[in-house]
Formats: C-alpha cells, sequence, structure tokens
C-alpha cells in the first residue's frame, strides 16, 4: 500500500498549523499597535496640559510646592502695592529756589514795588543799566507801573520786557487796570485797554455777562505786553455809599451795596481775567467802603461790628473760590473788632486778627496776602518805613505793596531776623507762597 496518501495528510495539517500561527501573531502585534498608539496619545495630551511642565522643562512637584505656589499667587492679587508720593513739581522748584536764597534776597522778595522806588528815578521810560543794578542789589518780588512810565505801547512793552530780563528770579509784574475813571485806568490813555464805564455802573444793572466780557478784555490787553497781574477787581460792598475811596465821590469803584450783586460781578470779573491769562487781585479786605475819610490822605476808621463786617465778606469768599491768586488788605481801622492795649487805631493790613485770624483761618485763604499802598497816608503818616513793614509781615501779610521807603522797609525785617524778633521761618512762608505763585504761572 502506498505512503503518499497518508504523507500529503501531514503535509497540510502542518501547513494549517503554520497558518493558525500567523493569524495569532498578527493579531498579537496589531493590539500592541494599537496599545502603543493610545499609550502614546494619551501621554502627549496630558504632557500638554500638566501645570507642572512649562515651555518643554519639567517642575519638580510635590504638594508643599502647589500650596506655596497658591499662597504666593493669592497674597500677591489681595496685597496693595506701596503708592508712590506724588511731588509737586511747581513747589518743588519753589522749595529748590527759595534753599539756595540768602536771608537778604528772601526779605527783598516781599516787596513789590513801582520803578521809580525801584530806580529812584521818576518818569523813567526805558529800563537800562540803572535798572539792572537795581535789580541785583534789591531782588524784589515784584514791580508794578502807573503812568509815571506810561507813554506809549510799543515803549511799554520795551521796558516791561528789559525789566523782567534783569530779574534772576521772575517778577510780578503789575499794574491797576480797573476800568472806570482814568486814574484806575491808566492803559486806555494809550489805546491798549478799551474804555469802560465805573464799575458801579455795571453793578446797577447786574451786568454779569458784560463784566465777565471786560475782564477778558482787559487780562488778555495787559498779558500782550508783558504784565502778568491786575490789581482789581474792587471785592467791596459799598457800605458807605459816599466813601471817597470807593463810593460816589470816588469814581463808583464798588460794584454795588449788595453782598450777593456784589460776590456775583466779582466772580465773573476775576473770571474774565483769568480767561485772557492775566491773575486777579481783590481788594480791599476785609472791606474799605464803611469809612468816611480817605485812606489816601490820613487815618480810616470804621466801627462795623464783627457780624456787621462778616455780612459784607460774601465777594471776598466768592473770588477766593474762584481761585483770586491775591488778596489786598486795607489801611481800614477797625476799633470795635481789633481791640489793642494801647488803644491805638491800627490799620487792617497790620492787624494779626484781621490777616491771620479772619483771612486765613476763617475764611481759608492759603495764598499771597499783600498789603494796600504804604505810600498813603494813613501808613506814611503814622509810622516809618520799617515799623509799618514789619508789622505787616508779623500780621501775616505776605508782600508789602509800595514801601515809602524800600531800603528802610527791609533792613527794618533783616535787623529783626537777626535780633529773633521775627523768624526767618516767617520769612520762609512768605517767600515760598510768592515764588509758588510765580512758577504756577509759567514765569521763568
Amino acid at each position: 500500500m502506498s505512503d503518499k496518501p497518508q504523507q500529503e495528510k501531514k503535509t497540510k495539517k502542518r501547513h494549517d498549523s503554520d497558518a493558525k500561527i500567523r493569524r495569532f501573531l498578527a493579531i498579537v502585534l496589531s493590539l500592541i499597535a494599537i496599545f502603543m498608539t493610545v499609550l502614546v496619545f494619551y501621554t502627549l495630551r496630558h504632557s500638554s496640559s500638566d501645570p507642572t511642565v512649562t515651555e518643554g522643562k519639567t517642575k519638580s512637584w510635590t504638594p508643599e510646592t502647589t500650596a506655596a505656589t497658591e499662597q504666593t499667587e493669592a497674597t500677591e492679587a489681595t496685597e496693595p502695592t506701596e503708592p508712590t508720593e506724588y511731588v509737586d513739581p511747581v513747589l518743588y522748584a519753589a522749595q529748590q529756589t527759595l534753599g539756595g536764597m540768602t536771608l537778604e534776597e528772601k526779605v527783598y522778595q516781599l516787596f513789590f514795588v513801582t520803578n521809580h522806588e525801584l530806580t529812584g528815578t521818576y518818569y523813567a521810560s526805558t529800563a537800562g543799566e540803572e535798572t539792572r543794578e537795581a535789580l541785583q542789589s534789591k531782588p524784589v518780588g515784584g514791580v508794578v507801573f502807573d503812568r509815571d512810565n506810561i507813554f506809549g505801547r510799543d515803549q511799554l512793552a520795551a521796558m516791561i520786557e528789559d525789566t523782567q530780563s534783569y530779574s534772576a528770579i521772575p517778577l510780578l509784574i503789575g499794574i491797576e487796570e480797573e476800568g472806570g475813571l482814568e486814574q484806575y485806568s491808566y492803559l486806555r490813555t494809550i489805546g491798549v485797554t478799551g474804555r469802560y464805564s465805573e464799575m458801579g455802573v455795571y453793578g446797577d444793572g447786574n451786568e454779569a455777562d458784560r463784566v465777565y466780557e471786560i475782564g477778558n478784555e482787559i487780562g488778555t490787553a495787559l498779558t500782550s505786553i508783558g504784565f502778568n497781574v491786575n490789581l482789581a477787581p474792587v471785592a467791596d460792598t459799598l457800605v458807605n455809599p459816599y466813601n471817597p475811596e470807593l463810593g460816589a465821590a470816588g469814581g463808583r469803584r464798588a460794584f454795588s451795596s449788595d453782598p450777593e450783586i456784589t460776590a456775583g460781578l466779582v466772580e465773573q470779573m476775576v473770571k474774565g481775567l483769568h480767561s485772557g491769562g492775566c491773575m486777579s487781585c481783590l481788594k480791599y479786605f476785609p472791606g474799605l467802603s464803611a469809612s468816611n475819610t480817605d485812606s489816601r490822605y490820613g487815618t480810616a476808621v470804621s466801627n462795623q461790628t464783627m457780624e456787621e463786617l462778616q455780612a459784607n465778606l460774601l465777594p471776598f469768599k466768592t473770588g477766593i473760590e474762584n481761585g483770586a491768586e491775591m488778596i489786598m488788605v486795607s489801611h481800614l481801622c477797625l476799633p470795635g473788632i481789633v481791640e489793642l492795649p494801647d488803644g491805638e487805631d491800627r490799620p487792617a493790613d497790620l492787624c494779626e486778627q484781621i490777616v491771620t485770624d479772619l483771612l486765613r483761618a476763617q475764611l481759608g485763604y492759603d495764598g499771597v496776602v499783600m498789603t494796600d499802598s504804604f505810600e498813603k497816608g494813613a501808613i506814611s503818616y503814622h509810622y516809618d518805613a520799617g515799623a509799618a513793614a514789619l508789622a505787616a509781615i508779623q500780621a501775616g501779610c505776605d508782600i508789602i505793596y509800595m514801601p515809602d521807603d524800600l531800603e528802610a522797609a527791609a533792613q527794618a525785617i533783616i535787623a529783626a531776623v537777626n535780633n529773633g524778633t521775627l523768624t526767618e521761618q516767617r520769612i520762609n512762608e512768605s517767600v515760598l507762597r510768592i515764588l509758588t505763585l510765580k512758577y504756577a504761572h509759567g514765569l521763568q
């Protein structure tokens, strides 16, 4: 019997077995490939969202690390940063200038003088070497120009420019340009400002818009030729309509006998001057119009009570609220309010009760305070220049306006500091106010 069929059967069986093994291996390899694919995908996905992996670098991770990180982030989110202290650049510049000044330089800053008081020359039409030398030896805080120096627009502009250029510290350059009477409107005579009615006329009609226009026109005209201060407006409520300085006999320089009308028009004049680029000065605190006499030629007295006086302070309060840069204190004596042991009738600008207690403390005014003109008889007939200047500074004033003798007044204050009657700190207070005012208005 042949073995061939048996052999073929064995061969077929072996082939079937090999085929099964190959299929099994194929299945196993497929499963391995699928597993590896899933593993790689899973690893990549979780690596990209793992907080311990950043920009391809792995952080070491512990529960303590996570807690510390969370605490740091919470602290940064809740704890405020330390605020940076603000430094006012204007005040800083004023303080730096003050720190480099001698006592004598500081004291001269306290004076606002006419050109002839500075140089000794009347009716000067130019500012030359004489002015330069005067400002070097007596570096005053300001110069006021009056009719003695006004001959034409170009002439006055050149004189102001030269005067300003000679001063190491910028000058306040002022004029009394109220409008109304020519005596208080010098510049209209040379065509710099327009012609206006007395301020009392605008008060009669309560012409607020017109007063603003006038303020703007005057302020613009003044700054166009070099002035930076207008010694106006009159903020007095007209207590005595016949007062020789402010009432009918004095050219109706006050707006009204009604404090509310006066306050409204003072506000408009101040705003108008400011819109024209010019600083303003309220006068004559706490009032001058209650007197029957003229402070230009002697003592002016009012027997007002404090209650009566307070009723008429609204225009000054309003002017302060609207940014008036300066306040001029009058020579009015108020014996019913200011009680002196020797019974003296002392002008308001020499009284601490008026300047420091009433104006600064009660009204809260911290701007520049100046006296009325010390050339007026209320001062010059009764005080020597040095005594008056010292009394004004002791009362709380910052600027002495038009001293009768500049050199004597300055030396009296210097001597008072040197002998301990007055502290240099008190001088510094006033000079810092003056310098801050100048720098705040861009005077360089």
